[in-house]
């Protein structure tokens, strides 16, 4: 990744909250090790651009707010998009998407701490709801389609051929026709 992308990890500050932080660290717990290094980049440019220019920033900003937990989840979500613009396209979605999960907490930490709405259980729920349907709706993925892979998935795991098929696919189950390989000789 270039860019404003090309930052290194050190500089990742931690939540006070236990709740976030908890919630952080589930998020980093599910990433591949190839992943962790371009989510790393992500959060800690997303922090940079969102503390840019102190308080006249745009995690400053959020003291205006009429909705505070809401902008975190939708602010989070449009600051990753706005980075994966000016890196041409290429921050990966499966980077990305985690990113802006924890730059998400980060803005709900910054609100808990300023005190501007204490952070509980109730508001990380909520914010993570209008984080999910915000990305679903930018990513145009719809309840629907959604809805229509978990079904085809459920067909197809109830379905002793279709799971046979997609065993010898990914070499799970060896074919029927295939050639019993000849042990070498010992040397």
């Amino acid at each position: 990744m270039s860019g404003v992308i090309n930052t290194t990890p050190a500089s990742k500050p931690d939540l006070s909250n236990p709740l976030l932080a908890q919630a952080e660290a589930k998020i980093e717990s599910g990433l591949t090790p190839e992943n962790r290094a371009n989510y790393l980049k992500i959060v800690v440019a997303g922090m940079r651009l969102a503390m840019d220019k102190g308080p006249q920033g745009i995690l400053a900003s959020l003291q205006h707010s009429q909705d505070p937990v809401a902008d975190c989840a939708k602010g989070a979500i449009s600051l990753c998009f706005i980075m994966r613009k000016q890196a041409k396209g290429v921050m990966p979605m499966k980077a990305m998407v985690p990113a802006a999960m924890t730059l998400m907490l980060k803005a709900l930490d910054f609100v808990d701490r300023t005190k501007m709405v204490p952070i509980g259980k109730p508001e990380l729920d909520r914010a993570t709801q209008i984080f999910t349907n915000q990305m679903l709706r930018l990513t145009g993925i719809t309840r629907q389609g959604l809805q229509n892979a978990a079904n085809r998935v459920h067909q197809i795991m109830n379905d002793p051929d279709a799971m046979a098929k997609i065993n010898l696919k990914a070499g799970i189950t060896r074919h029927p026709m295939a050639a019993t390989p000849t042990p070498l000789p010992p040397s």
